[in-house]
């Protein structure tokens, strides 16, 4: 499994996958074609042969599109055969209550605990 690097854009973010399993996910996703541009993700997150996962979403601001897909991956990183452990560390602006909602609503529908982090 190779590490994966994707630079972000005004639409899309910046996107670290590591052979450790660490994932870092930070900027804005407002991709037109969330599918096409998430799905390598997905198949790394799938196959990547770790016990333990670490999440790090750091996300501005994502459209509705992008976000079933951060909701996908989250949902694969968890049925993982590999993992044992999973680890989604969820930052947000102090008063940005979208966000903060978002993460509740993600933690609840996936039963994962999250740790939600006030980014200075």
């Amino acid at each position: 499994m190779e590490a994966i690097l994707i630079e972000s854009t005004e639409e899309t973010p910046k996107i670290v996958c590591n052979i450790q399993g660490k994932i870092e996910i930070t900027g804005k996703s407002l991709t037109e074609d969330p599918l096409a541009f998430y799905n390598p993700i997905h198949t790394w997150i799938t196959n990547i042969d770790t016990e333990n996962i670490i999440m790090e979403m750091s996300l501005e601001y994502m459209n509705t599109a992008s976000s079933k897909q951060i909701f996908t991956l989250i949902e694969l990183a968890k049925k993982n055969k590999a993992k044992k452990q999973l680890t989604i560390n969820w930052y947000y602006e102090a008063n940005d209550e979208d966000t903060i909602d978002i993460g509740k609503e993600f933690e609840s529908l996936l039963e994962i605990p999250f740790n939600f982090i006030i980014q200075s």
